[in-house]
């Protein structure tokens, strides 16, 4: 969930710029930077990666510094590729510093990208995949092609979903932008003497009257009081505009009707926010640096339990699967609310997981402090970091989704299920249950998912016609099997908080007992059935 902001006007860029990074930092961060064009032409950056105090030291060093320019760009970032450092923060410059850029996605033929720029005989600063945009588009700048064609040629290179602004010595009374796929938005606004472009309508409520949402294949030029927009090809195009004359609220759905579609859409960089500081795509290694626990310790776990509510239990159930199956350690999934009263036998080798994105859930807190007593290590999953649950816990894994309104959790379950998948991962090399190849292989697919997730959002049309399809019954059956249980009981809770109608999730294989008497042309069966070693067995039901 990176935050992105761009000026180009008449006065300073720089305090607009950190102003605009402030205005969305509620979408979390662990560094921050800007680059801007100076008086001389050049670009000057300054970055900071320090976690939560990043934008307050950023401010501290163009203050003492005395930056000054009209041009500029500024990034919010949650590590995605190497850890937390002055580096890895965006903007990325290239060799020559004629073209700074932040970046938005993943970028999965990343290390194809990177050897080649390798053999080529440039030097890279960072462990980023981002700032191979950069060297890239810095080669087509210097074969003479525009700032705007430099980008869209560079962007043919990469395969996933990108956003990507940027700014350049050759052009420097722009800013450029550019949106494939879904990897966050771009929002553009202007007024008499200035433009901006940010990554929420939030932070452009002060400065515009209304604003043009970039979509996947456009680009937008910004100058002084004007933008204009293009596809690919050059085409020029003509934005819809939107008037900002609304609520926080409100500027905060953008172009959507309501939170929990807009929370849908944000589904790739909530697992962009899950990955972020723990998937290394140059080693092909994972990480979990929160969780302290010696190699002696988690050879000893004898038996992992989650816990959770609703939602949470879901994505619980989905890990617990995951565990079992990569780590080989007896792993389930409890409800809270059973747990805490049933007098359960926990020792102390046995793992806790707790997951719940407020970190406030009632029963799971009172789970938790009955597993404290038993004095077993518990981690916790969680979007609050400064929680009582994560008070309670020895250990805390936030997700990094970004805020969710919405009453009915989305992002927050891919999120939890994505961080529960990276802990089998690394319980499992920990304990020589799976190799190194291994490990690269799951990251590897791990880097893909935003850009997956991404695809089967591109299909919302056909989900609307099964939804109008479904809409005139009154009872619905969800069935699954293995880790697509969950996601079956996920969908039945779904219909049901959502719609107001009757939906059950079950084990395929316990239909016949019972639950095929309810079976009909009044009741619709939703199936859950990935092409993998239970389809076969999924058609037979």
């Amino acid at each position: 969930m990176c935050g992105l902001f761009a000026y180009a006007g008449s006065v300073n860029a720089v305090s607009i710029l950190l102003d605009g990074l402030r205005s969305v930092e509620y979408r979390g961060y662990d560094s921050a930077g800007i680059s801007v064009i100076t008086e001389s032409g050049s670009i000057e950056t300054r970055k900071r990666g320090d976690h939560k105090a990043s934008l307050n030291n950023l401010h501290s060093a163009v203050t003492d510094d005395q930056l000054f320019g009209l041009v500029g760009i500024g990034h919010t970032r949650w590590a995605t590729h190497g850890v937390v450092n002055h580096a890895n923060s965006h903007p990325h410059s290239s060799v020559d510093g004629s073209i700074s850029i932040a970046h938005n996605g993943i970028i999965e033929n990343f290390l194809d990208i990177r050897d080649e720029l390798l053999d080529s005989g440039v030097e890279l600063s960072s462990e980023t995949d981002s700032e191979v945009i950069a060297h890239l588009a810095g080669n087509y700048l210097a074969a003479g092609h525009s700032l705007r064609d430099s980008l869209v040629k560079t962007v043919g290179h990469l395969k996933g979903n990108t956003v990507v602004i940027a700014v350049a010595t050759s052009e420097p009374s722009k800013v450029v932008g550019l949106r494939l796929g879904n990897a966050g938005g771009i929002v553009v606004g202007k007024n008499e003497d200035s433009a901006f472009m940010a990554s929420d309508t939030v932070a452009l409520l002060s400065h515009t009257a209304e604003v043009v949402y970039l979509e996947s294949g456009h680009v937008v030029e910004i100058e002084r009081g004007s933008f204009r927009l293009f596809d690919f090809n050059g085409k020029s195009i003509e934005g819809k505009p939107v008037k900002t004359n609304q609520s926080f609220e409100a500027a905060q759905k953008g172009i959507y009707a309501d939170f929990m579609s807009k929370e849908i859409a944000e589904q790739p960089e909530a697992i962009q926010g899950a990955i972020g500081g723990r998937v290394n795509l140059v080693s092909g290694e994972l990480e979990m640096p929160e969780i302290t626990l010696s190699a002696n310790q988690i050879r000893s776990i004898d038996r992992v339990l989650i816990t959770g509510m609703g939602t949470s239990l879901h994505a619980g159930m989905f890990g617990a699967s995951m565990i079992e199956s990569l780590a080989r350690i007896p792993a389930s999934a409890e409800n809270s609310s059973e747990l805490r009263y049933r007098n359960p036998v926990i020792g102390s080798n046995t793992l806790i997981i707790a997951v719940t994105q407020s970190g406030e859930t009632a029963d799971t807190l009172a789970a938790m402090e009955y597993a404290s007593q038993q004095g077993s290590s518990q981690i916790v999953v969680l979007e609050q970091e400064g929680s009582q649950a994560a008070r309670i816990a020895d250990f805390a894994l936030p997700i990094h989704a970004g805020q969710e309104i919405g009453v009915a959790s989305t992002k927050t379950m891919i999120a939890s299920m994505t961080t529960l998948l990276e802990v089998s991962i690394f319980l499992a090399r920990v304990r020589s249950a799976i190799d190194a190849d291994r490990v690269k292989q799951l990251v590897e697919q791990i880097s893909t998912l935003p850009s997956l997730v991404a695809s089967t959002l591109d299909r919302n049309g056909e989900t609307s016609d099964v939804a109008k399809h479904l809409a005139k019954f009154t009872d619905l059956l969800y069935l699954g099997r293995g880790s697509q249980l969950p996601i079956a009981l996920e969908g039945a809770l779904k219909m049901k908080e959502l719609a107001y109608i009757h939906a059950e999730g079950y084990p395929a294989g316990e239909m016949k007992h019972g639950v095929n008497a309810l079976l009909g042309a009044d009741m619709p069966t939703v199936v859950c059935a990935p092409n993998n070693h239970l389809y076969e067995k999924m058609l037979s039901n």
